[in-house]
C-alpha cells in the first residue's frame, strides 16, 4: 500500500504534523505501507498560462503529452509521478483568504496537463481512494472544505473515492495542534480509515463508504446551495437541481438519483463538459480570420498601450 500526501502549510506546521498523525494511522493498519508527503511550499510549481495545449491534445485524443513547460523545468513531474503510484492521496492546507494558499490551486491547475491522468483515476472501479482536511484561524471558513474535497476529487477521480474530510477551527498559531489531542486522534483515525478503504477496494473492487463530515449535497457533501435567476435551487459544485420545502422554519434539501447522475463530475457531465469545450474551438477555429481582423483593427494597439509595464525586480 501507498499512501501520499500532499501538504501546503509551514515546515513543521499544524498540517505537516496533523499529516504525520494520518501516516501514523495508515501504518497502524498496515505496517509495512509506503507512507510520506510532499510540502508544495518546498516546490516549484510553474503556473499555468492558459495555453489551451494540453486541451486542444485532449480533443484530438492524444493523451500522451505534457505541459509544454515541460517536466524537468518544476517539481509538477516528479508530484504527478509520486500520485501515479500511490493508492491513495490525501490533501491537506490551512485557510487562506476563504481558499487553500495559492500554490495547491497553482498546482491543481497543472493536473490537466498531465496526459492521461482522467483516464488513470477516472471510475467507480479504477479511481484511488482520496481524503483531505483543513484548519482555519477562526471560524470564517465556510467554503475551504468544499474547494479540498473537490481539489481531492479531481486528484483521485471521483467524489465516490473520497474516503475523508473534516476541517477545523481556531489554530491560528504555529504547531498549536499539539495542545488539542482530540484533533490529532482524528487525524490518526483519518489514516484508518484511508488505509481501510484502500484494502476493501482491493479486496471488492468497490469504494467504501464515506466517513467525513456530512453536507447537503448527496453527491459532493457540499454544504452550499446557489438559486438561479429562475428561483430553481442547485449544488454550485455539482450543478445539480434539488427539490427544496422549509419545514418548522427549517430548510429541507433533496436531491433525486436522476438528477445526481446529471452531476457535471460524472459521466454525463464530464462528457458535457468536452462537448462544450470542442463546439467552443471549433466555432474558434471557423472564425478565425474573423478574430485576427478584428483584434488587429480594434484590440492590438490599445491593449498594448493599456497594459501597464511591470517593473524589473532584482536578481
Amino acid at each position: 500500500m501507498k499512501v501520499l500526501g500532499l501538504c501546503c502549510g509551514r515546515k513543521n506546521g499544524n498540517t505537516e504534523l496533523m499529516m504525520t498523525e494520518v501516516m501514523k494511522g495508515v501504518r497502524s493498519v498496515d505496517p509495512a505501507a509506503e507512507v510520506g508527503f510532499v510540502n508544495l511550499q518546498d516546490t516549484h510549481i510553474q503556473a499555468c498560462v492558459g495555453c489551451e495545449t494540453c486541451m486542444k491534445k485532449k480533443l484530438q485524443q492524444d493523451f500522451e503529452f505534457r505541459c509544454v513547460h515541460g517536466v524537468d523545468k518544476d517539481h509538477f513531474h516528479f508530484i504527478e509521478m509520486q500520485m501515479r503510484a500511490a493508492d491513495a492521496i490525501v490533501v491537506s492546507a490551512p485557510a487562506y483568504n476563504l481558499l487553500p494558499p495559492g500554490i495547491m490551486i497553482k498546482f491543481l491547475n497543472k493536473m490537466h496537463a498531465s496526459g492521461d491522468y482522467r483516464k488513470i483515476t477516472q471510475g467507480v472501479d479504477i479511481c484511488k481512494v482520496g481524503a483531505c482536511f483543513s484548519i482555519g484561524g477562526t471560524d470564517w471558513t465556510d467554503y475551504i472544505p468544499n474547494v479540498m474535497r473537490m481539489i481531492t476529487m479531481e486528484l483521485v477521480g471521483v467524489y465516490d473515492g473520497v474516503v475523508d474530510s473534516v476541517h477545523f477551527d481556531f489554530l491560528p498559531s504555529f504547531q498549536a495542534v499539539m495542545l488539542e489531542p482530540e484533533i490529532m486522534d482524528r487525524m490518526f483515525r483519518m489514516g484508518v480509515n484511508v488505509a481501510n478503504a484502500v484494502n476493501y477496494k482491493k479486496k471488492t473492487g468497490k469504494n467504501a463508504e464515506y466517513q467525513g463530515m456530512e453536507g447537503i449535497c448527496a453527491y459532493c457533501h457540499s454544504n452550499l446551495l446557489k438559486v438561479d435567476s429562475e428561483g430553481y435551487v442547485y449544488c454550485p459544485q455539482c450543478n445539480v437541481k434539488a427539490d427544496v420545502e422549509v419545514e418548522n422554519g427549517k430548510l429541507k434539501v433533496r436531491f433525486t438519483a436522476q438528477e445526481l447522475e446529471k452531476s457535471r463530475w460524472a459521466p454525463y457531465g464530464q462528457k458535457l463538459h468536452m462537448e462544450n469545450i470542442g463546439k467552443g474551438h471549433a466555432k474558434a477555429a471557423a472564425g478565425a480570420e474573423k478574430i485576427r481582423e478584428n483584434f488587429s483593427t480594434n484590440y492590438k494597439d490599445l491593449v498594448k498601450e493599456l497594459r501597464l509595464q511591470v517593473p524589473a525586480l532584482e536578481k
